[in-house]
């Protein structure tokens, strides 16, 4: 027994320790952080929403599945100011007011919105082909996460 709770301590204390490591970072004036795979970094992230203006989700067209490893470029004119591999589903970005192109590529896949920052958050969904169904079903557990429960 006090195995199994030394492991979920460590547990815990391991998947804190990843949502702390998501913080804004910084590349050619654009303040950034991706995540998102789990409910501690989703949570982190939405701690620094507040000092973001763009919010970047990258899902599945269909069935709304989160995506990760998604390449971000984000483009000032015809600048690249920020190349990332979104490591989760979400980014958020402090962008200096101005006009911007962001392409996000997956499996391929390469889809462009452009928007223009400024003081009110704007939020950009990325949709990308589903792949195959694998036949595995989400748990309740992993619904109430999605559904960030």
């Amino acid at each position: 027994m006090r195995a199994i709770i030394l492991f979920a301590a460590l547990a815990a204390s391991g998947a804190a320790a990843l949502a702390q490591d998501v913080a804004l970072k910084e590349q050619n004036g654009l303040r950034y952080a991706c995540g998102g795979a789990g409910v501690e970094e989703r949570a982190a992230l939405a701690a620094l929403r507040p000092q973001a203006n763009l919010e970047l989700l990258f899902v599945t067209a269909k069935r709304g599945g989160y995506l990760a490893d998604v390449a971000v470029t984000v483009y000032a004119g015809d600048k690249a100011l920020l190349r990332v591999n979104a490591g989760g589903p979400m980014c958020e970005l402090a962008a200096p007011a101005a006009n911007y192109r962001i392409e996000a590529v997956y499996g391929g896949v390469k889809r462009s919105q452009e928007v223009s920052a400024g003081a009110k958050m704007a939020r950009l969904v990325f949709r990308f082909p589903d792949e195959p169904w694998d036949g595995i079903r989400a748990t309740d557990e992993e619904k109430r996460q999605g559904r960030g429960q």
